[in-house]
């Protein structure tokens, strides 16, 4: 395929006619690869009941306001990696026939990051969900998912106060108690978990050990990843864990075949400085006998050579 090909097989995984669809949307179908690479098994999506539509088992009915913030906000997962999916299609396009297959940071980043927060975003609503409708959670339970805890003031007095909690840990106690399934943290699944996290951790607190760069290939490994963080344990109960993450995957599934090798690197990366170089530095109390400004620097030297002024 040329470009102007690619682009348009783009634009219709992302604009496709909504006349196709009936009125509770598009159903899901899992990809082709889902079964015969990861050898999942989605029995459960094929009853023509599909999850998601106003007739499935799982659809309920709420008489009261209680899920009215949450259900406004329900759509954000979804959202938030589609969105991160269509930033990774434009850097397919950007990059398709860039002769030199590498370049400065403007993409990857930020389809990490965005990804990771519809991750994020899905744990922290379906905790919140599972809260609100079961019968009963143990208060630990219930202020680890919230990311809280209580505490005892020296006057008698209890305080609730923030308490930050990973979010695969929440994630796994989640599972843990909305259904009752355990997660082997020992498990392939897991381990590549667990490194997307890592990929996603690099630019949130950026590792001042290793400046790196990374690629097309581990930009797309990340996203399958993070969803099969998703689809694997859907596959395992025969329930789908968020409507609409086999569209993402299909969507995926469909750049992954357009995507060519590309590297994103910070503008230094390479840059191996052995001898004195010029930093900008503006903070107060800086050693200046190890770091002496330039114009400190100047001014030695003018002294140095018997003149009054640099």
């Amino acid at each position: 395929m040329n470009l102007e090909q690619v682009r348009e097989q783009i634009d219709l995984l992302f604009d496709p006619d909504p006349e196709d669809f009936g009125r509770d949307g598009p159903p899901e179908f899992p990809h082709s690869r889902l079964e015969k690479v990861h050898k999942l098994d989605f029995t459960y999506m094929q009853s023509p009941a599909w999850e998601g539509s106003s007739v499935h088992r799982y659809t309920r009915f709420c008489a009261d306001d209680a899920l009215d913030t949450l259900t406004r906000n329900s759509d954000m997962p979804v959202r938030l990696m589609m969105s991160a999916l269509r930033l990774f299609a434009d850097s397919i396009i950007t990059y398709f026939e860039i002769e030199k297959r590498e370049g400065e940071v403007r993409y990857y980043p930020a389809i990490v990051l965005t990804f990771w927060s519809g991750f994020e975003t899905f744990v922290k609503h379906a905790s919140e969900l599972f809260l609100i409708t079961a019968l009963h959670v143990p208060a630990p339970v219930k202020h680890y998912l919230r990311e809280t805890e209580e505490i005892v003031e020296e006057n008698g007095s209890i305080r609730t106060r923030t308490r930050y909690q990973s979010v695969l840990h929440r994630y796994s106690v989640l599972l843990h108690y909305a259904y009752n399934y355990k997660i082997d943290k020992g498990s392939r699944l897991w381990q590549n978990l667990q490194r997307a996290k890592q990929l996603r951790d690099y630019y949130t607190h950026l590792d001042m050990s290793e400046p790196r760069s990374v690629t097309t290939t581990q930009v797309m490994n990340f996203l399958e990843a993070t969803l099969l963080g998703l689809i694997h344990p859907s596959s395992m109960l025969q329930r789908s864990l968020l409507i609409g993450q086999y569209q993402l995957y299909a969507v995926w599934a469909e750049l992954r075949e357009f995507a060519r090798p590309f590297r994103e690197r910070p503008f230094f990366l390479d840059w191996y400085l052995k001898e004195a170089h010029l930093f900008h530095c503006n903070f107060e109390n800086v050693d200046a006998a190890r770091y002496p400004s330039v114009r400190d620097e100047n001014y030695r030297e003018a002294l140095k050579a018997g003149r009054d002024k640099p």
